[in-house]
This record gives structure tokens, sequence and C-alpha cells, in this order.
């Protein structure tokens, strides 16, 4: 029989706040405290959140991400309303209409035939479908925002996610845009480290609270503030590149 401190009682304090003190560890301090926040709210009720964004710049130069050798099998298809890949997506069927509605378009990659995954991206604004917010981005004629950038679960530990890089980079400079704009949730720390190693330059963050019908926005970029009450009214985030140092 062990000591009263090595008993499985005596442990449980010690696991507990191990439980507790992960996101700190994990996220920092500031980042880990609007997560166990949000963690709450949402306990409270599903209608209660917080939605904490990086935004950032990613330039699109038209270069090759991937060597020769490792792009050879490679394919790149845009994928229209009708294509029969949109029902492999996660999002809701709604949501997908609605994408395609603002004008959004998406850019599939295959290696051999088989679906690695795929990335959306809207020209000159974006609407979010998370939170009640609408992006305008500078310059216009050579913006865009992407989002929902997808890699199959199967195929999570191999070139995937560069893959669909390197074939956006250059599908995206054919077409004339040389700044792609996009919200990275600060809880996802690969999206964030895969996005820094691409060349991404943080512009600044937002963060919304979802309160039933009511949001809030507090951001580090004009207009800085913002109230929706309704999904008539949607907030605006205004991005333009980073000036160079």
């Amino acid at each position: 029989m062990g000591t009263p401190e090595s008993r499985p009682e005596g442990g449980r304090p010690r696991r507990w706040w191990q439980r507790a003190l992960g996101p700190f560890r994990e996220f920092g301090p500031v980042a880990g405290a609007l997560y166990v926040i949000d963690r709450l709210l949402r306990a409270v009720s599903p209608r209660l959140g917080l939605y904490v964004y990086e935004l950032m710049e990613q330039p699109i130069d038209g270069r090759a991400l991937l060597p020769a050798r490792m792009a050879q099998n490679l394919e790149f298809a845009e994928i229209g309303p009708g294509h029969p890949v949109l029902a492999q997506m996660p999002a809701r069927p709604e949501i997908k209409v609605s994408r395609f509605a603002q004008g959004a378009r998406c850019l599939g990659v295959w290696r051999k035939g088989v679906l690695l995954g795929y990335v959306w991206w809207c020209p000159g604004r974006y609407e979010e479908d998370e939170v009640r917010c609408t992006f305008e981005l500078e310059p216009a004629g050579a913006s865009v925002f992407d989002f929902d950038l997808y890699v199959l679960p199967e195929h999570r530990l191999g070139i995937a996610f560069l893959a669909i890089w390197h074939g956006a980079n250059r599908w995206l400079h054919d077409l004339g845009v040389r700044h792609s704009f996009s919200r990275v949730t600060l809880f996802n720390l690969a999206s964030r480290r895969a996005h820094a190693r691409l060349g991404g330059r943080r512009l600044g963050m937002a963060l919304f609270m979802q309160a039933w019908r009511l949001e809030v926005m507090v951001a580090t970029v004009a207009p800085y503030l913002g109230l929706s009450a309704s999904a008539a009214s949607r907030m605006r985030l205004r991005l333009a590149p980073a000036r160079a140092a």
C-alpha cells in the first residue's frame, strides 16, 4: 500500500491543475486566457463565444514552392458550381452556395487523380461566414481573401498543404493577384506556423464576441470597433499590404 501522497486520490489535484494550465502552456498567457473564456462561454450556451483571428497577408509572387520532382504528379483545377468534389467538402451546402454567390472561387489539387485538398478565395472583398464581418481589400484589383484551405485527413502528413499553396501562388499570380489576405484562428498553431514558413506577414488581430444575436468586434486595424445586432448590419475591416520596414 502506498503512502497517502501517492494514492490516486492524492494525484487528482495535480492532474486537474495540469489540465487547467494546458491552454496557457500551449497558447501563451493571453491566448490561453481567451481560449478558456471561449470554452466557458460555450458551456453556458452554443450562442455565446469568442472568435479570435490573426489577420495575415501572403505575398503572391508566382514562384514555385515545390521542387519540380515533387510537383510533377500534381494537377491543379478550378472547382466550380456543380463539380462532384463539392460533395466531399465538410462545409454546409448553404455555405458553399453563398460562397459562389459572392464571387468566391476554389482551386483543387490532385495527385495521380486523388484529391489532396483545396483552397477558396474571393477577389476584392470577402463576407465572412463565421462572424458578421466583411473584409474589404486594398488594392482591390490585385488582392484576394483566401479561406478554408483544407487538406483531406489522409493526406495531412505529406506535402499537401505546401502543394495547395504551390498551385495557388502560380494560379493567382497568372490572374494578376499580388496580395492574398486571410484570417487565421489564434488557437490554430499549425496554420499560423505554416503561414509564417511561407513568408506570411501579420497585419493585426481581430476579436469577435458573439452573444446570441449581438456581435461585438475589437480589432487592431481600422475601423477598430464594430457592432452588429442582426444579419442586415455587417461590420467591416479594411486590409491593405503591410508597409515595408
